[in-house]
């Protein structure tokens, strides 16, 4: 592969990881402010609009991939809850963790579910970003045995 085709290449991940992560805030502020799939929608669609990217060190996210693991979260809620909650084996529940991990949760659950992405890429990204949320904390682990059973429920290789 030449220098630039790995350039590209590099500046795409770090764009749908950094569309990930805002997808895992919005669904976060979701259910903190108890706003709708709508509100968000618009609310990220004028933050993505405005022009505080450039010179910043923030890559500026994929707007259509945060929309649709939004999407598919909102509107699949009931059964990636459902789907979360058998993960945890009646140990926890969605209902007893930290909601910023239930937002991770909900986002890679909802990707997952579309099988648009390589499972591994997906599982790899949220667990990046758990990490960066717990920097010295053991959730990423958590996280990564959560989605790995998830996958096996939902048979998903």
């Amino acid at each position: 592969m030449k220098r630039k085709e790995v350039q590209k290449k590099s500046e795409k991940e770090n764009k749908n990881t950094t569309s990930r992560l805002f997808a895992v805030q919005a669904l976060f502020q979701m259910e903190a402010a108890g706003k709708s799939f709508n509100q968000i929608k618009r609310e990220l669609k004028e933050k993505l609009q405005k022009e505080q990217f450039e010179g910043s060190t923030i890559i500026k996210p994929n707007y259509s991939l945060c929309e649709k693991i939004i999407e598919g979260a909102s509107f699949n809620q009931r059964i990636i809850d459902k789907t979360i909650n058998k993960a945890f084996d009646n140990d926890w529940n969605l209902k007893t963790i930290d909601p910023t991990l239930r937002a991770i949760l909900r986002a890679a659950s909802s990707e997952i579910i579309q099988n648009k992405t390589p499972i591994k890429v997906v599982i790899s990204q949220f667990i990046e970003i758990t990490k960066s949320f717990y920097p010295s904390g053991k959730e990423h682990i958590l996280i990564n045995g959560l989605l790995n059973k998830i996958l096996i429920d939902l048979k998903i290789d």
